[in-house]
């Protein structure tokens, strides 16, 4: 009997190719604030480039956003940075104005995010996680 091996990212949805409205994966290589009134809610943003820091808009509650590193292993990292008022709430503790970042040593193709804002407007909650995240010191 055959085998399959598969690592990476399952993704659902559709990727936005050449502009085309209605869909909800988006390819993004340079640094990105993300919009809450352009559509980015409920989004998943890919970055296979070193370094892009993913910059969240201020807290409106029923927010999501969820982001994945595409890029080789040890060679891409991504950082979530929050608004300068608001946190992110990650493994029990909130840190106020401090970035989220999957680090370039231990990045794995497929690494993610997912970040909403619940029922807070103080806080981003990251709901779901793969991969080592840090929180900024």
């Amino acid at each position: 009997m055959a085998s399959t091996l598969f690592r990476g990212p399952v993704l659902v949805g559709k990727k936005n190719e050449a502009g085309v409205t209605g869909f909800n994966i988006e390819q993004k290589d340079s640094n990105y604030t993300v919009v809450i009134n352009n559509g980015d809610c409920g989004k998943t943003l890919l970055s296979n480039t070193k370094d892009v820091v993913f910059t969240l808009p201020a807290i409106a509650v029923g927010n999501v956003f969820t982001f994945v590193n595409t890029g080789a292993d040890g060679q891409n990292n991504l950082t979530i940075s929050p608004n300068a008022s608001d946190g992110i709430l990650y493994l029990g503790g909130l840190v106020d104005d401090k970035d989220l970042v999957n680090t370039l040593a231990t990045s794995k193709v497929g690494d993610r995010v997912t970040i909403a804002s619940l029922n807070s407007t103080v806080f981003w909650t990251v709901v779901d996680s793969q991969g080592v995240w840090a929180k900024e010191a």
